[in-house]
């Protein structure tokens, strides 16, 4: 009866640290999405990243702050107008996003993350690159599309490319806006698997279907 009592006892004090451990991972991780915004001045976004990196290499197990640190870095790479540093910034996103590809394979958001990581390579050198990363950002959103159609930021990502390739190309608000609509209806219903999954691209949607009309 003591080995009993004594088992309940410890199973009950190893799940209480679990659930008090969870809850502080859970925490750290809503602050730092909170400021995940292309808006939020450079230096703080760097700090955000930084966090990131840091609850990434404590929470070995998740895959969530290493995406969210790639992502980050990708946004801290359009905010930045010198082509080698924004190629820096974009080697430390590759490496996050190597660790969540690593752990979430088949993962619909890690195919979307390796789009945009593409597209922000694209953009740092447009005229030498297209041949190498317009294939692979269009290629990754395939795949994305095949998994889960219903993901609203395959349809940005593919709105917001074609937005601002000129018309010549292929691209222009003709083809661009039906897109960025396809997207507003898809996030208009979707729902992230918890308050620390992807969730970004709403702002951007809505910033690009307001140029729709002008």
């Amino acid at each position: 009866m003591k080995k009993t009592v004594l088992f309940l006892t410890l199973a009950l004090g190893i799940g209480v640290n679990a659930h008090a451990q969870n809850e502080k991972y859970t925490k750290a991780m809503e602050g730092a999405i909170a400021t995940v915004k292309f808006m939020t001045p450079t230096p703080e976004l760097q700090q955000t990243a930084g966090q990131f990196e840091r609850i990434a290499n404590a929470e070995t197990a998740e895959w969530l702050p290493a995406y969210w640190a790639a992502y980050t870095y990708v946004l801290l790479s359009f905010k930045e107008t010198d082509a080698a540093k924004k190629d820096a910034l974009l080697d430390k996103a590759a490496a996050f996003y190597q660790n969540v590809a690593q752990k979430q394979p088949d993962n619909d958001e890690t195919m979307v993350l390796a789009a945009q990581l593409a597209s922000a390579r694209l953009a740092v050198d447009p005229e030498n690159r297209w041949q190498q990363y317009v294939p692979e950002f269009e290629a990754a959103l395939g795949k994305a599309k095949a998994k889960n159609a219903e993901n609203p930021r395959i349809y940005t990502l593919q709105g917001q490319s074609l937005f601002y390739t000129p018309e010549q190309y292929g691209g222009g608000k003709t083809v661009a806006c039906p897109l960025l609509k396809q997207a507003a209806e898809k996030f208009a219903t979707f729902k992230p698997a918890s308050t620390i999954h992807p969730s970004w691209g709403v702002e951007t949607n809505q910033y690009l279907l307001s140029q729709c009309g002008k």
